[in-house]
């Protein structure tokens, strides 16, 4: 394999250096840009090459916190100082957006949840995949691959619920004998920032193993147990982490959280932020975005992120989302905090089906008239998935239902601008752009947009 030094110009959506070589993008991991590097040339792995070498290292570079830095998949950027993560992130933003919008405002500088000398420990959503080599083995998987990694720490997440973690892992890898328990898949911890609840899901194959029960019953007799044990079972080899069946073992069905002074209740198999300081910040930027006083329509809703606060301010909310078992958080949540039915309605329906629905006459009309009166359109709120909106949404939402306000939260600046070039055509304009720094140590950003009607839609 041959081998040459590069000059890495930036960093792709993906987190890598970019150099060029031969007039040709090329890939780095784990470089910076401004470095000059040496790299292995791999035929089999066209346009990305193999870093040998730092020759120029970059002011910003640092050493790694974790062992496992490098090999693990799960933090490609630990090895730049996290002021120049923060700035990287906001220039990503900014040159995606603008390429798709070139007159879009420049993003605004990015706000980091955590404290600038400490971004560490906050993911409150721990996971953990199990494998077999010459016994049980609990970790991430390799970077790039579906390799399972042995792994000791992970500073990414909160203390305890990597205590939780180990302490399940040495329990079973003790009872497993040299077959480790071949059922075992995967274990997901949830901590609460409020309380001190933290709620472990394991995921296995199958749950008629004795072996595993009796090792269960030990665990969850630790000091380190958990408040609540729930078991999912996930018999299929597929991608996602949890399959159609959730027994609870022990505590209560869902845990509670607080993000803006409102209660969420969430359960073992529902999506919900990773990082509760970070929510806090994007709550905060949407309840400031939203008009007083305004309707809204919050789709893509989840378990009411951004409804329930909204609602509580006095907003009339209406929350879209597909996922059944999240709209039973979401209402499970208005009843702990007493929001009245009249105030925020969950709505358990796809959101391109929705909004096709609400723009036919009499639908429509129900969506303006819930409290008997008419109403102007709702502001809406659009918080995605990474793949971002469906073009029949946009289109239904920007150019036939037209809001004279709209709030877009990202997950992905690469379908962000993509959708954002939609959204103008339809006679709209990009506000402000403010990146949110959710993942320390990763390239995901997560940005709030405010859109604002500029004209009649073409």
């Amino acid at each position: 394999m041959a081998e040459i030094a590069v000059d890495i110009e930036q960093l792709n959506a993906s987190g890598d250096g970019v150099a060029h070589y031969r007039g040709r993008p090329l890939t780095v991991a784990a470089t910076i840009p401004g470095e000059r590097v040496r790299v292995s040339l791999d035929p089999s792995r066209k346009g990305s090459a193999l870093l040998l070498e730092v020759i120029r290292p970059s002011q910003h570079r640092i050493q790694a916190r974790c062992t496992h830095f490098g090999v693990c998949g799960g933090c490609a950027w630990q090895h730049i100082a996290y002021p120049e993560q923060l700035r990287l992130k906001t220039e990503m933003v900014d040159r995606l957006v603008r390429q798709a919008v070139p007159n879009a405002p420049a993003a605004r500088p990015m706000i980091a949840a955590t404290p600038l000398d400490d971004p560490w420990h906050y993911r409150q959503k721990v996971h953990f995949v199990f494998a077999r080599d010459t016994g049980l083995i609990m970790g991430h998987y390799e970077r790039g691959s579906r390799r399972v990694m042995a792994v000791r720490e992970c500073p990414v997440h909160d203390e305890r619920g990597n205590a939780v973690a180990f302490g399940l892992f040495e329990t079973y890898a003790r009872s497993g004998g040299r077959h480790g328990l071949p059922t075992l898949k995967s274990v997901a911890i949830r901590v609460s920032g409020a309380t001190d609840e933290t709620m472990a899901t394991l995921v296995v194959r199958d749950n008629s193993d004795p072996q595993l029960r009796a090792a269960t019953k030990r665990a969850l007799a630790a000091r380190w147990a958990p408040s609540s044990f729930h078991v999912n079972v996930h018999p299929r080899g597929d991608a996602y982490i949890f399959g159609p069946e959730t027994r609870r073992v022990t505590g209560t069905e869902r845990l509670r959280d607080e993000v803006a002074g409102v209660s969420f209740l969430i359960s073992p198999t529902a999506f919900f932020q990773t990082s509760v300081k970070a929510a806090e910040v994007l709550v905060r930027l949407v309840l400031e975005a939203v008009p007083a006083g305004a309707e809204v329509l919050d789709l893509y809703a989840g378990a009411g992120l951004f409804a329930l606060p909204l609602a509580v301010r006095g907003h009339r909310v209406t929350a879209v989302e597909a996922n059944r078992a999240a709209v039973a958080d979401g209402e499970a949540s208005l009843r702990v905090n007493r929001i009245p039915e009249e105030r925020c309605r969950f709505v358990a329906r796809p959101v391109s089906t929705f909004t096709a629905r609400a723009l036919r006459p009499r639908s429509g009309q129900a969506l303006r008239r819930r409290s008997g009166q008419a109403r102007s359109t709702p502001a809406v709120i659009l918080d995605p998935p990474r793949e971002g909106c469906e073009a029949v949404v946009l289109d239904d939402v920007f150019g036939r239902m037209s809001p004279a306000q709209a709030v877009y939260v990202s997950c992905n600046p690469e379908t962000l601008a993509r959708d954002l070039a939609r959204i103008v055509r339809h006679g709209y304009a990009i506000a402000s752009l403010q990146p949110v720094d959710m993942f320390p140590h990763t390239p995901h950003i997560e940005t709030v947009v405010t859109i604002t009607r500029r004209s009649q839609p073409r």
